[in-house]
């Protein structure tokens, strides 16, 4: 159980829309731990935290600056990021063909964020906060899927209604 995964991942399910900057630093800090030591293999785990912190912190101050755009930034980088998760769960080793559809899950992230700026935050933040919550609890198919499809649906409502009510 990975309790850094978890927190990351409720406060998106919950507040997603809201803080979207902590969205994007989140976004920022998961592409570059997940695709760094791809990137650079065979370098030390600070080169590659730093590298995470750096992305990540990049990614709040565009957030702040430049909130469209950042947030199209950001949903490339869930869109991957959940495309990747879901590949290992389900494929566990995709060959190259698996960044086909990583970048293919990262184009339509990004262009959802730019288009529809409320409901593109909302579905993002809930898919990535349900996939870092399920992947936090590191449970075994099909119950993480059941987990992810639940909490996806219930920050899509709680968020819907948030949005509502302003």
């Amino acid at each position: 159980m990975d309790l850094t995964l978890i927190t990351a991942g409720g406060l998106l399910l919950l507040l997603g829309r809201k803080l979207f900057w902590l969205f994007v630093a989140i976004a920022g800090f998961l592409a570059g731990s997940t695709f760094a030591p791809q990137l650079l293999p065979e370098q030390p785990q600070s080169v590659i935290l730093t590298i995470s912190l750096i992305t990540g912190l990049l990614g709040a101050l565009m957030a702040a600056i430049l909130q469209k755009f950042a947030v199209a930034v950001a949903g490339f980088a869930a869109g991957g990021y959940i495309v990747y998760y879901l590949l290992q769960v389900v494929i566990q080793d995709g060959g190259q063909v698996q960044w086909l559809a990583i970048l293919a899950g990262a184009l339509i992230g990004a262009v959802l964020a730019g288009s529809m700026f409320d409901w593109a935050l909302i579905l993002i933040t809930a898919a990535s906060g349900a996939t870092l919550v399920s992947q936090g609890l590191n449970l075994s198919m099909p119950l993480s899927a059941v987990v992810l499809l639940g909490l996806f649906v219930f920050s899509m409502v709680a968020q819907g209604n948030l949005r509502a009510k302003e």
